[in-house]
């Protein structure tokens, strides 16, 4: 009998608004590509998210296409980083539900996806549109910057997946009832945001060491963030 050779594909996905793209993201895309010895990292950036009509500080969220030049020209080095823009073609808000169930009909059945995260979104994962179904399409992929964010991971999963039990691999937790697991990954903490470009950006201050050199000449070309 035939065997199938067909080889599993691992694919990372990395969504949010990306406004602008920075260091910080490059950093977890390429921290995560390596420890889970991925394939590649798609970067999905949200046309209209749900949870952030505009930013906290009350800024509304940038133009679509520039948030999508800037990620083209952060990626130009890095062979195994794409974009994908699956949801611009919504004009309803981007739920992330919605956006990896079209993804998996739209790939081979030997993809794998592997939806990448940071603790505080893990925190308001009941917040989100039937994240109880999350891993059944997906593992969750929770970026850990410290220890401290081991005990807080376990009281969100007590909580809110509570069918999830820890297992055998180290902070890895699995779910008789669905077929992803949570999985959280320790990373060296990057103390960059968006929100402090933006900020340095409007008080006119340096933001060269924040982004790539690319992003940095696309903002100051086209005077984004005022």
């Amino acid at each position: 009998m035939e065997q199938n050779t067909t080889k599993l594909k691992k694919i990372g996905l990395l969504g949010g608004t990306f406004d602008p793209v920075h260091k910080g993201h490059l950093a977890v895309a390429d921290h995560i590509l390596h420890v889970l010895a991925l394939d590649a990292i798609w970067f999905i950036p949200a046309a209209t998210p749900p949870h952030k009509p505009e930013h906290g500080d009350g800024e509304q969220i940038t133009d679509f296409q520039h948030r999508v030049t800037m990620l083209e020209k952060a990626l130009t080095s890095f062979d195994k980083f794409h974009i994908n823009l699956i949801e611009s073609e919504r004009t309803s808000p981007s739920y992330s539900i919605d956006t990896i169930i079209e993804l998996l009909k739209r790939t081979e059945s030997n993809t794998e996806f592997y939806f990448i995260l940071g603790v505080d979104a893990f925190a308001e994962i009941d917040t989100w549109k039937r994240y109880r179904e999350l891993t059944d399409f997906v593992d969750l992929v929770i970026i850990s910057r410290g220890v401290d964010d081991i005990g807080l991971v376990k009281e969100i999963i007590r909580d809110k997946l509570p069918d999830y039990q820890v297992g055998s691999l180290t902070n890895t937790w699995y779910s008789e009832d669905h077929k992803g697991v949570l999985k959280l990954v320790p990373m060296k903490p990057v103390p960059i945001s968006s929100t402090i470009i933006r900020e340095k950006v409007r008080e006119h201050l340096n933001f060269s060491d924040l982004v790539p050199v690319e992003v940095e000449d696309y903002i100051r070309t086209k005077k984004i963030y005022g």
